[in-house]
């Protein structure tokens, strides 16, 4: 198993949207709960002046660049007072223009986050700010772990985490953020053991066996459960659902001929759970890429 997890900084990125302040009412908890600092940002273009519900001008009065970089600023320091004093987490703010996926991934790399956390959808404009592809190409380029919120997770806290056992080799390198989660919170974790016809059950037994022993030395409560479909994600899903998960933890493990959780199955679970999904790619997929392809705007894992 790989080093401790360690939350000492979380970056959400905010688009002033419902899902959007959903998601930090998740990441101003997780804040109180591992005694991090939260990290505010907001990503802007002169076309999206309507995202900010204070603002109400025309597009014949639009403001300059200066005028609108400083109405943004005020509308983020202002919810960041807000949540501060509601959960009295320290914040501070940061607000760029640009490429939305290009600037969450390197204000995550400039602010030292360990964490981001951030809605899966946003407001409907002339860009949608968190729609599908947007959340999942920051998902399977991010260096850090990326919790995505749907606008139905309202729920705080994580009681019962769902964690995905498949054949794909950097399946188990989620165990660590997952047992940090879970010695936090005082979850439960259930194991999905998720089989195809072809795998082999001896390395998947033992695999799994590995990680019950791993969560019986941290003295973490667990089930397990064998699960075998074709659709993985789907059958994942309704697995959290029956045993009320509260989060689901993934790899966007990248290795295209052994990974479930590749392409459309992580899509499917990134932007249809109805609860918060915790993403993490393998450090050993990361290292073989240099940080500037590691861009927002590169695609490594097969996008």
């Amino acid at each position: 198993m790989k080093h401790q997890f360690q939350v000492n900084k979380i970056l959400i990125p905010i688009d002033f949207s419902k899902t959007s302040k959903l998601a930090l009412e998740h990441a101003a908890h997780l804040c109180k709960v591992f005694n991090s600092e939260l990290h505010l940002l907001h990503i802007y273009k002169t076309s999206t002046i309507d995202v900010l519900p204070n603002l109400t001008a025309t597009s014949a009065s639009l403001p300059d660049y200066d005028s609108l970089r400083e109405m943004v600023t005020e509308e983020l320091n202002e919810v960041g007072k807000k949540f501060s004093e509601k959960h009295n987490v320290g914040y501070n703010i940061e607000v760029k223009e640009g490429s939305v996926s290009k600037g969450i991934l390197s204000s995550a790399k400039d602010s030292g986050a360990d964490l981001i956390v951030m809605g899966t959808h946003g407001v409907s404009g002339f860009e949608e700010f968190f729609l599908g592809s947007n959340a999942y190409r920051v998902v399977t380029s991010s260096l850090i772990p990326v919790l995505t919120v749907q606008e139905r997770a309202d729920k705080l806290g994580f009681e019962n985490i769902v964690l995905p056992i498949d054949s794909s080799q950097h399946t188990r390198d989620k165990v660590s953020e997952v047992v940090a989660l879970a010695e936090k919170f005082g979850s439960k974790v259930h194991i999905a053991q998720l089989m195809k016809e072809e795998d082999d059950h001896a390395i998947m037994n033992l695999k799994v066996q590995q990680v019950e022993e791993h969560l019986s030395h941290k003295s973490i409560s667990y089930t397990k459960t064998v699960i075998e479909n074709d659709n993985i994600a789907e059958a994942t899903m309704k697995f959290a659902q029956e045993v009320e998960g509260d989060l689901i933890a993934i790899m966007t493990d990248q290795e295209n001929y052994t990974g479930f959780f590749v392409g459309e199955y992580a899509q499917q679970i990134v932007n249809h759970s109805k609860i918060p999904v915790l993403s993490i790619t393998p450090m050993g997929i990361v290292k073989g890429f240099s940080q500037s392809q590691l861009g927002g705007d590169y695609k490594p894992f097969y996008l």
